[in-house]
C-alpha cells in the first residue's frame, strides 16, 4: 500500500514540479487575462490558426456520489501501479537500449511511457479524443508543446493519446521515488529544485540542451494547474527555452479533465469521457527578446478552443 501511494504521489506530480515563474524570476512577463501584450496585439491569428480552433463545446460535468468516488479513486490507483509494474522489464530494456545507443534521446523509454499512459485510461474505461492532429509538426521535429494546466489528469492525456513524444520537467523529489521516479530517469526528463536559483538555472540550461538533442518538451505557460479550470496568466519561461533552442511553439487546448480530477484531488473521482485535446498549427520559434509576441499568439490559439467555463473571468 505503501508503494502504491509513492507511485500514485509521482504520477500526481509529474508536472506539478515545473514553475516558468521560477525560472526567469519576478522580471517575467505575463500575458494577464484576455489581454496580450501591446507587440502581440498588433498581430492576428494566421488562417491556418483560426481553422484549427474547433467549436468551444462544454462538457456536462459527471453525477457521483461518496461511495461512486471512493470506488473509481481506488479502482483508478489500483490499475495505474498494476500497470506500471508490469511495463518495468519494458522500462529496463529501454533504459539500457538507450544507454547504449540513443543516450540523447532514450527514445524507447518514451515509448514505454506512452504506453504505460494509454494502457493505465483504456483500462479505466476512460475517453480521450484527439483533434486536429494533422497540423502537428513532423515526429521527429523537436518543439515545445505548450498546454493549458487544470489536472493532473493531463499528464495521462497528453502522455497516452497524443500521437508524439515528449519529455516533461519534473520536481527532483519525484525522480527518487522507486518505479515512476525511477522511469523518468531512465527517460532523462528534467529535474529542478524550485527552490534553488542554481537549480532553476541548470534546469533552463538542460531544457535548451534537451531541445537541440532533437527532443520535444512539454510545459505549462501557466506554471501550475487552475485552480477552477479557468485559463490563468502566461509566464515567459517556455517560450525563453523555446527561443533560445531554436524551436517551434505548439499550442494545445485541453479540455474537461478538472471535472474529472480537479485540484486538490488526490485520484479521479469519476471514468473521465469527453475529454478532449485540440492541437493547434505551429508558431515560429520566439525571436530573441520578443518572446512576448509568441506567448500572445499562444494564448490566443488555446483560448480559441476552450469553452465559456474555461475562459479568463472578465478582470
Amino acid at each position: 500500500m505503501a508503494l502504491l501511494r509513492l507511485c500514485l504521489l509521482a504520477t500526481a506530480t509529474l508536472v506539478h514540479g515545473y514553475g516558468a515563474p521560477a525560472l526567469l524570476g519576478a522580471r517575467s512577463t505575463a500575458v494577464v487575462g484576455n489581454q496580450m501584450p501591446p507587440l502581440a496585439c498588433q498581430r492576428t491569428l494566421k488562417p491556418a490558426m483560426q481553422a484549427a480552433a474547433a467549436p468551444a463545446e462544454e462538457l456536462t460535468p459527471p453525477k457521483t456520489n461518496a461511495v461512486s468516488r471512493f470506488v473509481t479513486g481506488v479502482a483508478f490507483a489500483i490499475i495505474a501501479t498494476v500497470v506500471v509494474t508490469a511495463a518495468y522489464p519494458f522500462v529496463l530494456s529501454a533504459a539500457l537500449y538507450g544507454f547504449l545507443f540513443d543516450n540523447k534521446r532514450r527514445r524507447g523509454n518514451d515509448y514505454v511511457v506512452q504506453a504505460w499512459a494509454r494502457v493505465s485510461m483504456l483500462v479505466f474505461g476512460a475517453f480521450v479524443k484527439v483533434e486536429n492532429a494533422g497540423v502537428l509538426p513532423p515526429a521527429d521535429e523537436a518543439v515545445m508543446y505548450t498546454p493549458n494546466h487544470c489536472s493532473f489528469l493531463d499528464i495521462f492525456a497528453l502522455s497516452g493519446y497524443m500521437p508524439r513524444r515528449f519529455k516533461y520537467i519534473s520536481k527532483i523529489e519525484i525522480l527518487r521515488i522507486p518505479l515512476i521516479g525511477w522511469a523518468m530517469g531512465f527517460a532523462k526528463h528534467i529535474a529542478i529544485r524550485r527552490t534553488d536559483r542554481a537549480s532553476q538555472l541548470k534546469t533552463l540550461k538542460d531544457a535548451v540542451e534537451t531541445l537541440k538533442d532533437g527532443n520535444s518538451l512539454v510545459t505549462f505557460p501557466e506554471g501550475t494547474r487552475s485552480k477552477d479550470g479557468r485559463l490563468m496568466d502566461f509566464k515567459k519561461g517556455p517560450f525563453t527555452m523555446a527561443s533560445r533552442a531554436g524551436v517551434r511553439i505548439v499550442p494545445i487546448s485541453i479540455v474537461g479533465t478538472h471535472l474529472f480530477q480537479p485540484p486538490g484531488a488526490f485520484v479521479p473521482f469519476a471514468i473521465p469521457r469527453g475529454v478532449r485535446i485540440i492541437c493547434h498549427p505551429p508558431l515560429d520559434a520566439p525571436a530573441a527578446k520578443q518572446e512576448d509576441v509568441t506567448m500572445g499568439q499562444c494564448r490566443e490559439a488555446i483560448l480559441s478552443a476552450l469553452p465559456p467555463s474555461m475562459q479568463p473571468l472578465p478582470a
